[in-house]
């Protein structure tokens, strides 16, 4: 291992990053929601605007003298089992051994606040994979990028298509356990309260279903820029021009429909309405060690002592 060290950074600290980050120029993971996090946290020190703490994030870097060599973000996801590394930049193009300190970082940052779980994506072909790897994060998911066709987000939906209820919650979390490899739910998200975690790491604004013989059998998340889409495995071709077409309806002219290695049907369907293939990426995840500090004396009952 290395006997570099990544530390966290105060808020105050974690504020003056903005202005730093072209220094940082190598972006091994620069997500839109990482860059508005250090933005938020740059404008709040400033006292130009007033915006809410952010308590569920973490800012740690390797500091060299008064700069830094590299810095790694990642927030808490919903009910804070998982955590997502939103954003990690290096000052050199190269540095397998400040990516694994800011990783590490991370990761004991992230256990001591309850999380179980750290996750992260990272472009198809990245230099830095094998310095992730080593950092403990394992792939477990490959997921393929298209772009729209032209006329997009036309806002007519399919009729049997509306928007997610809280009822539907249920239902959708059965829908991902059928459609998903087991494979990956057992790293991704084995209980309900892991798929409230991924579900909010899709960043999704908007979440239709359509229901079929009584139970929901296709979910589609729309965000600012991805959407995504669960299809009953046991459906026709139908629930996925049924999903497309939901896409079509309210994905951006610049987002990107992400489809994951074991739904080859969905990509050939969306091939064949006109989506354009961009590129792939891998998900990768690290189990956390929880803490739990032991007591220095637990109390026993007089009754259990075994007389003499």
């Amino acid at each position: 291992m290395t006997e570099l060290r990544a530390e966290p950074l105060s808020p105050i600290d974690a504020a003056t990053l903005w202005p730093q980050l072209h220094k940082l120029s190598t972006e091994v993971v620069a997500t839109r929601t990482g860059e508005r996090l250090l933005l938020a946290a740059g404008l709040a020190a400033t006292g130009l605007d007033r915006l809410p703490r952010l308590p569920r994030t973490l800012v740690a870097a390797v500091r060299r003298g008064l700069a830094y060599r590299g810095i790694i973000v990642a927030r808490a996801l919903a009910g804070g089992r998982a955590w997502e590394i939103v954003s990690l930049r290096l000052e050199r193009e190269v540095d397998d051994e400040a990516i694994i300190a800011l990783v590490d970082a991370a990761s004991a940052d992230a256990a001591r606040r309850g999380g179980l779980q750290l996750l992260v994506r990272l472009p198809d072909g990245s230099p830095h994979r094998e310095a992730v790897r080593r950092a403990g994060l394992t792939t477990y998911l490959r997921e393929e990028l298209y772009a729209p066709p032209p006329k997009t987000g036309s806002g007519h939906l399919p009729p049997v298509v509306r928007p997610v209820s809280r009822a539907d919650r249920a239902g959708v979390f059965r829908l991902y356990s059928r459609a998903v490899p087991e494979r990956v739910r057992r790293t991704e998200a084995p209980t309900a309260a892991d798929w409230r975690a991924v579900l909010d790491s899709y960043d999704c604004d908007e979440q239709y279903a359509a229901r079929c013989d009584d139970r929901v059998a296709v979910w589609v998340g729309i965000g600012e820029r991805e959407a995504r889409a669960l299809i009953d495995p046991n459906g026709g071709p139908q629930l996925r021009e049924l999903a497309i077409d939901t896409v079509l309806a309210r994905l951006g002219r610049h987002g990107v429909l992400v489809v994951p290695e074991f739904a080859p049907e969905l990509a050939e369907a969306a091939m064949l309405r006109g989506f354009v293939p961009l590129g792939c990426r891998e998900a990768a995840a690290r189990r956390l060690a929880r803490l739990e500090p032991l007591k220095e004396a637990v109390p026993i009952p007089a009754s259990a002592m075994v007389p003499r």
